[in-house]
């Protein structure tokens, strides 16, 4: 993992949130790139519809300013670059990845008003239905900054994909992060099946070179039995592996990972 880049609103959830970010880079030795999107409708200081040369010289301080912030804080000297673009987030967050090879976005999972983006929906959730780059959700009110046990939520129902597996892989060994796997069947029979057990057996085979362990619980709501095993192995890290769903999937399903993006205490690292 060589370049990091940090989604930044300016708001409370996302200054603390830039912490945990600044440790994986240092720690993995990567640069991290700070990023902002900025419009003329912009609200800064409680100031509305300033024009857009302001607007992006406001941006330029703000950024700097938690440049400075990030370096007198950090242990280890860190590679930082500035960005910003004017238009929506979505519409400008591909050309810093395409620009910076970025292998994994950090980003506060809904900001200031998490009730709010649980109904409405963040930047974040969507982010995951649309960028096919790691995505590591900080929850507002998280503190750690270090992360040495984890939890890898996996579906042995369906094909493990290697390629997403050792993306986990590596981000696992750089931190020297332990990790408990969790597979949550719905009956004990699915459990018992054939094809459940070989895709174990492959997934314990992927993973040697990571210390883990392997667990499987039996439950219908996904969801909170994975909460619950979070809390139970006190984790400090949620991994997941979102599938791409299909217009009508979305439309009246909730995928469990974007569930869980609102629903964890902790950070979760969603691999596509």
């Amino acid at each position: 993992m060589k370049t990091i880049l940090f989604a930044t609103d300016f708001s409370r959830a996302a200054n603390k949130a830039i912490h945990i970010a600044t440790q994986i880079a240092i720690k993995q030795e990567a640069r991290l790139v700070l990023y902002h999107s900025y419009r003329f409708m912009n609200t800064y200081d409680d100031n509305y519809g300033y024009p857009i040369d302001v607007v992006k010289r406001i941006t330029d301080r703000k950024l700097n300013d938690l440049k400075k912030r990030i370096l007198a804080k950090a242990e280890k000297p860190a590679e930082i670059i500035l960005c910003n673009k004017h238009g929506f987030v979505m519409d400008t967050i591909k050309e810093p990845i395409d620009e910076f090879g970025v292998d994994l976005i950090v980003i506060s999972s809904v900001g200031d008003t998490p009730l709010e983006a649980g109904y409405f929906g963040s930047i974040a959730t969507e982010m995951l239905d649309k960028l096919n780059v790691p995505m590591l959700l900080l929850p507002p009110k998280y503190r750690r900054t270090t992360i040495e046990n984890a939890v890898m939520a996996v579906d042995l129902k369906k094909p493990i994909d290697a390629r997403a597996l050792d993306k986990a892989v590596y981000f696992l060994r750089d931190l020297d992060t332990i990790v408990d796997v969790v597979y949550v069947a719905k009956t004990d029979e699915e459990l018992k099946s054939e094809e459940v057990k070989e895709a174990g057996l492959k997934l314990r085979e992927l993973l040697k070179n990571v210390p883990h362990t392997f667990q499987t619980i039996v439950g219908n709501k996904q969801v909170n039995e994975i909460n619950g095993f979070v809390k139970k192995r006190k984790a400090q890290l949620l991994i997941t592996f979102p599938k791409l769903h299909t217009f009508f999937e979305k439309f009246f399903l909730q995928g469990n990972t974007r569930r869980l993006v609102f629903e964890i205490d902790v950070p979760l690292l969603a691999i596509k």
